[in-house]
């Protein structure tokens, strides 16, 4: 299904009860708060067992889990089986990022942390200050990614060139993408379902932010 018929089918589900915008929006930021624990938890008490694994079987975990759980998320009218998928998803992702945050220091990792979150917290104030701008970014942050992602594959993993200030350009799409995304959040029926479908958009928005910060300032560990 292409975007533009996917968000018009989530902005005509109103399958679930209708809840307040307050109950919305803290339904939206307290699944968000559970992925990102997730992957706090994974990394800090469980990272020697995860880096014992077998790195191959990390990617796949990640790429089906994520993708998989994601569809399931979306595709899902059951606010109960929408969250299971998230959580999932978080899972899968946190496997991917125990093995990145690894390399790092914790002083590096704890300021990316931070920074991104702040950053969050700074791009949903903009959304609501500025929301139609970041509707029509949605266009031009897609060209952008992609743009930006066949660079780093061609440039960066055929013909090693040093690419670090392609990390600054994703990092400001995923910025965009956050106020993008918590734009469209809002337009959407004011359902549980709704609500964690957009945490997950978000979600994985703010990851990858943190994955660019950490890669721009983040010291390596010896």
């Amino acid at each position: 299904m292409g975007t533009d018929e996917y968000r018009l089918e989530r902005m005509q589900n109103y399958a679930g009860t209708a809840v307040t915008e307050r109950t919305y929006n803290l339904t939206i930021g307290l699944t968000l708060l559970w992925g990102v624990l997730i992957n706090v938890v994974m990394a800090t008490f469980f990272t020697y067992q995860i880096l014992s694994l077998n790195y191959i079987l990390v990617l796949v975990i990640y790429f089906v889990g994520t993708i998989g759980c994601s569809i399931i998320v979306h595709k899902s009218s059951s606010p109960a089986v929408s969250f299971a998928a998230f959580t999932g998803m978080a899972a899968s992702m946190g496997l991917l990022l125990t093995f990145y945050v690894y390399l790092f220091t914790a002083k590096s990792v704890a300021y990316a942390f931070i920074a991104t979150g702040l950053v969050t917290i700074m791009m949903i104030i903009l959304s609501m200050l500025y929301p139609s701008f970041f509707r029509s970014l949605g266009r031009t942050l897609f060209i952008s990614l992609i743009g930006c992602i066949l660079v780093e594959f061609i440039g960066g993993l055929i013909f090693h060139l040093p690419l670090s200030i392609i990390d600054y350009a994703v990092a400001l799409i995923f910025c965009g993408y956050i106020g993008l995304d918590w734009c469209r959040a809002q337009q959407f029926p004011k359902t549980i379902d709704n609500a964690v479908d957009s945490a997950a958009d978000i979600y994985l928005d703010v990851v990858n932010l943190f994955i660019r910060i950490l890669s721009i300032t983040g010291k390596r560990s010896d």
